[in-house]
């Protein structure tokens, strides 16, 4: 076998290739600065003449209007505001779609409630049985406008006749061209 021989020592010089490399961004970097510099130059002289401008034709600085403090009723009017937006911008009718193109025969949509900030919806169902509201899934993700769903909690409703399953399911929307 043959002796493998490692060198852990570094050259004490860096290649040409980066210290030229080096060189270009320092210069780069200085025409840039006086470019910078030039340009706050000129526009502190600019301003310097807008102000003699104004002082020798008797002009006066025109008034800033005082920004009111926003009051809590304000506030309130504007986070409802986002909200009803948030509300509107929901895809409902790829929502509406999909639930429709869902449905069987043996469930009851009992009703949805939308997560504008997550893109998600809840949905709040009965089903004849386990294989229906199994079913009803398979069927709500296999649509092509929402996608991730998911079953979040289920209820045998030992109360009524037939004993019919309650369930809550969930599921994003997606975005459509």
């Amino acid at each position: 076998m043959r002796a493998i021989k490692l060198d852990y020592v570094s050259p004490r010089f860096p290649p040409l290739a980066g210290l030229g490399l080096l060189l270009l961004v320092g210069i780069i970097f200085a025409a840039g600065w006086q470019y910078y510099s030039a340009m706050v130059e000129r526009t502190r002289t600019m301003e310097q003449q807008i102000q003699q401008l104004r002082t020798e034709s008797g002009l006066k600085e025109p008034a800033r209007p005082a920004q009111k403090k926003s009051s809590a009723e304000l506030l309130e009017k504007i986070e409802q505001a986002r909200k009803l937006a948030d509300f509107l911008l929901i895809p409902w009718g790829d929502v509406f779609a999909a639930l429709e193109a869902a449905a069987l025969d043996d469930s009851a949509l009992l009703s949805i409630e939308p997560d504008p900030k997550k893109r998600q919806v809840k949905i709040t169902a009965e089903a004849k049985n386990k294989d229906v509201m199994f079913a009803y899934i398979q069927r709500l993700d296999a649509t092509p406008q929402l996608a991730g769903v998911y079953l979040l909690k289920h209820e045998i409703m030992e109360d009524v006749d037939q004993h019919p399953i309650s369930f809550v399911a969930v599921a994003r929307w997606k975005e459509q061209p």
